[in-house]
C-alpha cells in the first residue's frame, strides 16, 4: 500500500508519535526569540561591519582594474 492510501485509511505505522502542537509553538517562539537576540547589534558594530564590507569592495575593484590592465596588455601588442 502507498503512504497516501495508508493515510486516507487512517492506518499509521506502529511507531507513530503524536505531537503536542502547543509545545511545538512554544519551542518555535523561544527559538525565534533567541535568533532575534543574536541578530540585534549596536550601531557601532554595524558601522564597523559596513566599513569592512566597503573596504572589501574597494579591494575587489582594485583587483578587477589590475586584471583588466593585464588582460589588455597581453591581448594587445605583446601577444602579436
Amino acid at each position: 500500500m502507498s503512504n497516501k492510501k495508508d493515510f486516507k485509511n487512517n492506518c499509521f505505522s506502529p511507531n507513530w508519535i503524536e505531537v503536542d502542537l502547543e509545545e511545538c509553538k512554544h519551542e518555535q517562539v523561544a527559538k525565534e526569540d533567541r535568533l532575534e537576540s543574536k541578530r540585534r547589534k549596536d550601531l557601532n558594530t554595524l558601522l564597523r561591519e559596513l566599513d569592512e564590507i566597503k573596504q572589501n569592495i574597494e579591494k575587489v575593484a582594485e583587483k578587477q582594474h589590475r586584471l583588466a590592465s593585464l588582460s589588455a596588455f597581453y591581448s594587445g601588442e605583446f601577444a602579436q
